[in-house]
């Protein structure tokens, strides 16, 4: 039997969001550890932003 049967669990949005909060602040909290500076509100870097940069970098470099 339930530990809390009237207790409401989550549903899958919820856990998603969830997830995605505690997934970022995990990547944030490695980069910062990495020395990296971290921007940690909605203008910060997505995936594809950052490979377009690395590309150019990489580009200039050889």
């Amino acid at each position: 039997m339930a530990r809390n049967a009237e207790a409401k669990m989550p549903s899958d949005e919820q856990k998603a969001a969830h997830v995605r909060k505690t997934r970022m602040a995990n990547y944030h909290a490695s980069m910062r550890l990495e020395g990296f500076c971290v921007k940690e509100g909605p203008k910060a870097s997505n995936k594809k932003t950052l490979i377009r940069k690395y590309k150019k970098l990489a580009m200039k470099c050889a």
